[in-house]
């Protein structure tokens, strides 16, 4: 049977433990020499005669001495010792009998804001993606064939999202996109429409940036929404979807769901029915009626 080597994180602490006990190995050393020099002292400060007659009274000074001394210098090996048990009790430690799930313990260089992306199909079958770059500007890429293999596959279009020139730059603290995308022969002259919702830079927002037409035109700010001022949770999601009924101007609708504040844990919804007015609306706890 093979033994499988050790992985790295067996091998950090491992090290971890070693150097703890080379701490406190010290540490004890450290101790004994200043228990020996503080009998020195004591045996040099006194007179020959005084010393057989206080010696009961000089053992218990010592003993004092010592118990002082050892607490302080015991408090170091303590907390290296609950240190120590607090890295065995981690999620990843080698040798908890538990399996570790990778995927609900993601390593800080894991955790990054260019994970917060979103994804719509466009009318005539291509994709757009949103994705927050390393400057938490809004990113897209879009296809320029719905083919994904084969000899017809294309590379993607890929491009800071601007609005006259000026890139759209989210909040850092909440880099959150969310988007839909839809056609409908009764508005927008019929052309396809892409909708992006973001995060205010300066402020917890939300805002929605939009492109009527297909790849190549450029992006604008909705006033519509963005007049509303719409605030959402430093703590919430923000997702998006559209319905888009045949035939039927009133079920057309767009909606935005995200948390109002900490205080509701329950999602609020904006809403928008497209083909009527295109005039925004909001209901507060979907959850009450």
């Amino acid at each position: 049977m093979e033994i499988p080597s050790p992985g790295p994180d067996l091998v950090l602490t491992l090290l971890f433990l070693c150097l703890v006990l080379v701490c406190m190995l010290c540490i004890g050393c450290l101790i004994l020499v200043i228990l020996v020099i503080r009998l020195t002292i004591h045996v040099q400060q006194g007179p020959p005669i005084e010393i057989k007659e206080t010696k009961h009274g000089h053992k218990e000074e010592v003993k004092q001495e010592v118990k002082k001394t050892i607490k302080k210098l015991g408090e170091p090996v303590q907390e290296f010792f609950h240190s120590a048990q607090d890295h065995l009790k981690l999620p990843n430690n080698p040798f908890t009998k538990k399996p570790i799930s990778r995927s609900l313990h993601l390593s800080s260089e894991m955790a990054s804001h260019v994970q917060n992306m979103v994804a719509v199909a466009l009318p005539d079958g291509n994709t757009i993606m949103f994705q927050v770059n390393k400057d938490y500007d809004l990113v897209y890429y879009e296809s320029r064939t719905p083919t994904e293999s084969g000899s017809g596959r294309r590379k993607y279009d890929s491009d800071i999202l601007k609005i006259r020139g000026k890139p759209v730059r989210v909040n850092p603290k909440l880099p959150v996109v969310a988007a839909v995308a839809f056609q409908h022969g009764d508005c927008y002259d019929g052309k396809a429409h892409v909708r992006v919702y973001y995060v205010d830079r300066d402020s917890f927002a939300i805002r929605e940036v939009y492109r009527q037409g297909g790849n190549g035109e450029p992006w604008d700010d909705a006033e519509h929404f963005n007049n509303r001022g719409l605030v959402i949770s430093p703590q919430s999601g923000l997702t998006a979807n559209v319905f888009q009924a045949p035939n039927n101007k009133k079920n057309f609708q767009i909606k935005l769901y995200y948390l109002r504040d900490n205080e509701d844990p329950h999602p609020d919804v904006a809403f928008n029915v497209v083909a009527i007015q295109d005039l925004w609306d909001t209901r507060p706890n979907i959850t009450q009626t």
